[in-house]
């Protein structure tokens, strides 16, 4: 530990009153505790977990519309081409050892990230400080979502080697600038913290947080009353659904999906009409129910913006309609011949096998599972090949199947340029060259209303080719006490550590 750091942690500790250990126990009537998996790493930004903004504050935030919000930065603004940032801080938020904060913390933290080899961050091209309070900030990309990213202290780091960021003994001992404190750390076993009274949007109104480090899904401790909060999968929230104690939220991915892909140039799925009959024929709805999903889970066929996915300008799905998919089948040729209720076309079964990886208790199964059953029941046998997850990717990247179920992002072009190859006649052997020229478009483009019009067309194509059929975006379930309030759904339903000074505590125990 580098002089710096010793000291600020002795300032703290001196305005926190150096308590008795007697003193410290947790006040359960004011006290937050949520299971927590990280361990006594959680705080290590290498790990990026939400626990971070109990302690560190990013330039904003999204509010419970999932709209921008100061957080950091009192106000900003852009450059008519999108392509420069610039960020007005306030003036009156500190350390927790007393220090301000100024724009010479945001720029040393960005090249930190970008000059450690742990961290593999390379989200800007250049960070500019004008004055203390004021910082421009060149992105490498088109959008950067400045609530993903806190910022650490210069006067206490700059002096250590970034080669080493994930050993810094920093990460089990912060010194912050956010809502909450660091207390103690019992290795391990837990992390304690407890309400800055010098916030600057106040003292929260719940007075101390404890992580506690959790071996198993925590469900355990919740049940028993040892925990106010968890986050949970989706097959666990049955059993506490009707428990009067409890309330379930859930964040949902305005990006990320699970999806099946269609071998476009396979024998049999090469034709948009059967990718197409194929999708109305899987109840989504009901999938989503079988998984244990939110009722108001949006259901859609597309690429789109996280903006348009905020706004909900989504283009009307692919209803379930089996009595149409049955149709379109017919259509191309597809009949039950030989009446062994399997379709066949010039002696050829409609039959294929997907991968789906081998994880027990998956969704990806379950998921699989379903669509399997839905596609029988038009006529369609679809075998099931379970894998290891790195033999599905070798094989998806290679080409080498008929139908894989895989997680999918809906929105960013170089990753879908990148890693699909999106248009491109490898890997899922779906050739569309407006497809290409729309992604470069994006690529290249700044502009979020010209972001729009591009992943609108592109919309447009990908409902018709159908070369992905997306089955739900990814969810996170978060079970906390009735007494925890202020969550709500969709976006505060995930971590409560990353609004806990917006949240508050009410009897109910």
């Amino acid at each position: 530990m580098t002089a710096a750091i010793r000291v600020a942690l002795i300032l703290t500790l001196l305005h926190l009153g150096c308590s008795a250990p007697e003193d410290r126990a947790a006040d359960r009537e004011s006290t937050v505790i949520v299971s927590y998996w990280g361990g006594d790493e959680v705080l290590n930004p290498v790990h990026d977990m939400e626990a971070k903004f109990l302690v560190f504050l990013s330039l904003m935030t999204v509010d419970q519309r999932g709209n921008l919000q100061s957080r950091l930065a009192r106000s900003w603004e852009h450059s008519p081409d999108y392509r420069e940032w610039t960020f007005h801080l306030r003036t009156d938020v500190r350390w927790h050892d007393g220090a301000p904060v100024t724009a010479h913390d945001i720029a040393f933290t960005i090249d930190l990230m970008r000059s450690s080899s742990d961290t593999d961050y390379n989200a800007f091209e250049l960070v500019t400080v004008q004055d203390d309070s004021t910082v421009t900030i060149r992105p490498r990309t088109s959008r950067i979502f400045q609530s993903d990213m806190v910022f650490y202290p210069k006067h206490l780091l700059e002096g250590l080697d970034p080669g080493r960021l994930v050993e810094w003994e920093f990460w089990k001992q912060p010194v912050g600038n956010g809502p909450y404190r660091f207390v103690r750390l019992e290795p391990e076993t837990m992390m304690e913290f407890e309400a800055n009274p010098d916030f600057f949007l106040g003292r929260p109104r719940i007075d101390r947080v404890i992580l506690r480090f959790s071996l198993d899904d925590g469900i355990t401790e919740l049940l028993g009353g040892q925990v106010d909060a968890d986050r949970v999968p989706p097959a666990i929230l049955p059993t506490i659904a009707n428990d009067p104690r409890f309330r379930i939220y859930h964040l949902i991915s305005a990006i990320g999906s699970q999806a099946v892909y269609w071998k476009s140039d396979h024998a049999i799925l090469g034709d948009p009409v059967v990718r197409r009959a194929l999708t109305h024929a899987i109840d989504r709805r009901a999938l989503h129910h079988v998984l244990n999903y939110p009722d108001d889970l949006p259901i859609f066929d597309a690429l789109h913006t996280p903006d348009q996915y905020r706004r909900r300008e989504l283009l009307e799905p692919l209803l379930y309609d089996p009595t149409h998919a049955r149709a379109l089948l017919s259509s191309s040729g597809w009949q039950d011949t030989d009446g062994d209720e399997i379709r066949d076309r010039d002696g050829q079964p409609l039959r294929f096998t997907a991968l789906v990886e081998n994880v027990a208790n998956s969704g990806t199964v379950s998921g699989a599972t379903f669509v399997q059953s839905e596609l029988r029941k038009i006529g369609v046998q679809m075998e099931l090949r379970p894998l290891d997850r790195s033999v599905v990717l070798e094989r998806f990247r290679a080409g080498d199947f008929e139908a894989v179920f895989l997680s999918f992002r809906f929105w960013e072009a170089p990753v879908l340029q990148n890693r699909y190859h999106l248009g491109e006649p490898e890997p899922l052997g779906y050739r569309n060259p407006r497809v290409v020229e729309l992604l470069d478009q994006a690529t290249r483009n700044w502009i979020p209303e010209e972001d729009d019009r591009i992943y609108s067309e592109l919309a447009e194509i990908f409902r018709r080719d159908v070369p992905v059929t997306i089955l739900y975006p990814y969810a996170r379930f978060t079970v906390a006490h009735r007494r925890l309030r202020g969550l709500s759904s969709p976006y505060w339903g995930g971590d409560p550590t990353a609004h806990m000074d917006e949240l508050w505590l009410e009897d109910g125990r």
